[in-house]
């Protein structure tokens, strides 16, 4: 078994994706969540929402990612 699946997170915090924290925020964010004792995120939806969602429920295409949040690249 990997150590990803054997390990538990300490504490998870949830991040409200939108296109004011996207894909590439998170990842400058993960090292300080990290000292903050956060072992887990738990990210909104992030499938192609409804244009000009604000918290990403509304999805109206789940085989592709949300543009505002960022490419796959940045996922």
């Amino acid at each position: 078994m990997t150590e990803a699946l054997t390990r538990f997170p300490t504490a998870t915090y949830r991040l409200q994706l939108s296109g004011k924290l996207r894909f590439e925020d998170v990842g400058i964010l993960a090292d300080y969540l990290a000292d903050l004792g956060i072992g887990a995120v738990y990210l909104s939806p992030f499938f192609r929402a409804r244009l000009g969602s604000t918290h990403g429920y509304d999805v109206v295409d789940h085989h592709q990612l949300d543009p505002q949040l960022g490419c796959e690249q940045d996922f």
